[in-house]
């Protein structure tokens, strides 16, 4: 959970630091040209509009981001599933919430878009001639351009993070990596098995010194472990 806050609130500072720059860049790419100036009275009111609407933007992403990282650990399940494998490891909603984040991020920005009339009420016409005067007419463009760039990036990474998952049989490990690369070790490989205080996260090492971290892993039952342990002729350290 800690952790989860922590990306959070990374996030959070990364729009309000991001936010001004792109805010520039606009300006100089597209100036506003010949639009009715508002009043300094006026801009400095849109200004305490717009942090309003920034922190809805992040409330948006922190629902969404939560329920993406939720929806990919769920199809990664069903995507990995297999009854060839006496067990199936597949990344648990901890190790996805770094994509779910960056999906989170960038669909934040469509309920943001169609609910500012109703968040700014009689003042979004305001609202709207502050934005041209600050961004230029073409900003609206740029931001679908941008739009897309960040869900392409959303898109990749969550195809990349969807391939990790680890096939446990009687006799082998098969971990296939977010390149789609697969080891396979023999219980025999493994040297040792650390259990980390929390229940289902164990850290596995093998003996080409890669290491397998479970807390990042659903589900691991006590009986995986103790199958590996027997074969591998290990003891759990705790």
């Amino acid at each position: 959970m800690l952790e989860i806050i922590e990306s959070l609130l990374i996030s959070f500072v990364a729009v309000a630091i991001l936010l001004p720059v792109v805010r520039f860049a606009l300006r100089r790419l597209s100036p506003a040209g010949k639009l009715s100036k508002l009043s300094a009275d006026e801009a400095k009111y849109m200004q305490k509009k717009e942090w309003q609407l920034t922190i809805a933007y992040y409330v948006f992403a922190t629902i969404l981001s939560v329920f993406c990282a939720g929806g990919l650990a769920m199809l990664s399940s069903i995507l990995h599933m297999s009854s060839e494998h006496m067990f199936v490891l597949t990344p648990n909603f901890k190790a996805l919430f770094a994509p779910g984040l960056l999906l989170g991020l960038t669909l934040a920005l469509l309920p943001l878009r169609l609910s500012q009339r109703s968040l700014l009420g009689s003042e979004y016409d305001l609202y709207k001639q502050y934005m041209q005067q600050q961004e230029g007419l073409r900003s609206v463009r740029i931001y679908g351009i941008l739009f897309g760039v960040m869900l392409a990036l959303s898109v990749a990474a969550i195809w990349f993070a969807m391939r990790w998952h680890i096939n446990v049989d009687e006799n082998q490990v098969q971990v296939t990596n977010l390149l789609n690369q697969e080891r396979t070790y023999q219980h025999s490989a493994i040297e040792s098995i650390r259990y980390l205080g929390v229940e289902g996260e164990y850290l596995i090492s093998f003996d080409d010194h890669t290491s397998l971290n479970t807390a990042y892993l659903k589900p691991v039952t006590p009986e995986l472990i103790a199958l590996m342990a027997e074969q591998s002729d290990t003891r759990v350290i705790r």
